[in-house]
């Protein structure tokens, strides 16, 4: 059952029993309310002839007689029909308009004489007119109530339609949304903001919400086929190197194994050297990007890192001096690192320690001349770490996209070995500490990447 048929036999039902009530209560009030004056009436006009009432003691061959009479009653006037009985001879008397009817007897209006009870009158008015006026009353009640009930189940029907219109459109606006699957459209409601125009704000917010989610969803897609696609480049590339030269070893030394009184040539020895070291190279490529992989994917799943207070001074300089051991061109220069004496983090000492030789690392891959620096600066309840170089640089329009997995700027792509996953490592471990990283940089200008920590204050702690 539709909304429409439904509102349309609740509004005609409510209708119906209001005229139900409406007719009894105005039939019983209008039947109650006549019928009482009538019979105050009749009770009124009787008092007044039972006072005119005459008595008189005729001579009759049999005896006397008392005789009751009325005198100068018009009754076509009053319309009353009258009957006295005369108790003492057992004689009626009656109205002319009451012909052979005789009233039943009753001693409504007694008629006393010296303080006995001599006769009875009686009155009575003809209610056949009144009975068929509520005969007529009733019939045009029901009718008219038919009518109404009818009359307005048709408007209802046509006003729900006109009412629920703007529903009807919100229906072919979603089914349109859904069978285009476009959840960019919205729904256009130009009424009133009324339950509809609340209704369709709301699914427009809920669509909204659903864009972003299916967006999200779309490029979480998209990043996890880069993702594997990366991955898999990057795996490739060492596996067919390793497979190439161990075919090649197993052939060299497949030759031996059927020549055995055959000594390995000096150019087979330093080919079969020269594949070990591939093979060892692309083995600890592989390996590191096993274990880059394997932080990324702790990274998603949630893993959080242990806190503990640590000195950050000691950290800097554990790492300045294994950066001392990178190989490298450029020179490394360090200033400033005074201020972070006595200044405590809150965080994990070997993820610190991985995060600020990632860009120092970084740094060196792409400065082939000048220099590598890092200096430390202190504002308020932060501290800040710069690692800054004077390589090629990269264009403004790279910079939102170097956080990204295997993201590599255009500028080092085939140039400078690594796996473009050091960054994205380097920015969730920062989220962890709650730091954040500023970034400058332009083509051929060298590269700042300046690091925020929040310093640890024992005091601030304790106040919270």
């Amino acid at each position: 059952m539709t909304i429409r048929l439904r509102m349309t036999l609740l509004y005609s039902g409510i209708l119906s029993i209001t005229l139900l009530l409406f007719g009894i209560v105005l039939y019983v009030f209008l039947k109650f309310y006549i019928f009482s004056d009538l019979k105050n009436t009749l009770k009124e006009q009787t008092d007044v002839l039972q006072r005119n009432v005459q008595s008189q003691l005729e001579l009759y061959p049999m005896g006397w007689n008392l005789l009751i009479q009325l005198d100068d009653f018009d009754s076509v006037q009053s319309g009353m029909y009258l009957q006295i009985t005369n108790l003492v001879s057992g004689y009626k008397i009656k109205s002319a308009n009451l012909r052979n009817v005789q009233l039943p007897f009753s001693t409504n209006a007694p008629l006393m004489l010296n303080g006995e009870l001599v006769g009875v009158l009686q009155s009575a008015y003809n209610t056949s007119v009144i009975s068929m006026f509520f005969s007529i009353l009733r019939l045009v009640l029901l009718i008219l109530s038919l009518i109404v009930i009818f009359i307005a189940t048709y408007m209802g029907w046509l006003l729900s339609k006109k009412a629920l219109k703007p529903v009807y459109s919100l229906i072919s606006a979603t089914e349109q949304i859904r069978n285009s699957e476009d959840f960019g459209n919205r729904i256009q409601h130009n009424g009133t903001q009324d339950e509809i125009g609340l209704l369709s704000k709301t699914i427009n917010g809920m669509l909204k919400r659903i864009q972003s989610i299916y967006g999200e969803l779309d490029n979480s897609y998209s990043s996890q086929r880069r993702f594997v696609a990366d991955t898999s480049h990057e795996l490739r590339t060492p596996l067919t190197t390793i497979t190439g030269n161990a075919e090649f070893l197993k052939k060299i030394w497949t030759s031996l194994d059927n020549h055995p009184s055959r000594l390995p040539e000096e150019e087979e020895i330093r080919v079969s050297v020269e594949a070990l070291n591939d093979i060892t190279d692309e083995a600890t490529r592989m390996g590191r990007l096993v274990n880059d992989l394997l932080a990324l994917a702790r990274a998603d799943a949630g893993f959080r890192m242990k806190s503990e207070v640590v000195e950050l001074k000691s950290i800097v300089d554990s790492v300045v001096r294994k950066a001392q051991l990178i190989p490298k061109v450029a020179e490394l220069k360090t200033e400033g690192l005074d201020v972070l004496e006595n200044t405590n983090v809150l965080g994990d000492k070997d993820y610190l320690q991985e995060l600020l030789f990632i860009f120092i690392d970084n740094a060196f891959k792409f400065t082939a001349e000048g220099y590598v620096e890092i200096n430390a600066l202190r504002d308020k309840d932060k501290v800040g770490l710069t690692i800054r170089d004077t390589g090629i640089g990269m264009d403004p329009n790279e910079l939102p996209h170097i956080f990204d997995r295997f993201y590599r700027a255009d500028s080092s792509r085939g140039k400078t070995p690594g796996t473009g996953l050091g960054l994205s490592i380097a920015k969730w471990i920062l989220e962890e500490h709650k730091g954040t990283v500023d970034v400058i940089s332009g083509r051929g200008k060298g590269t700042s990447f300046l690091i925020w920590l929040p310093v640890y204050n024992i005091s601030n702690v304790e106040a919270q």
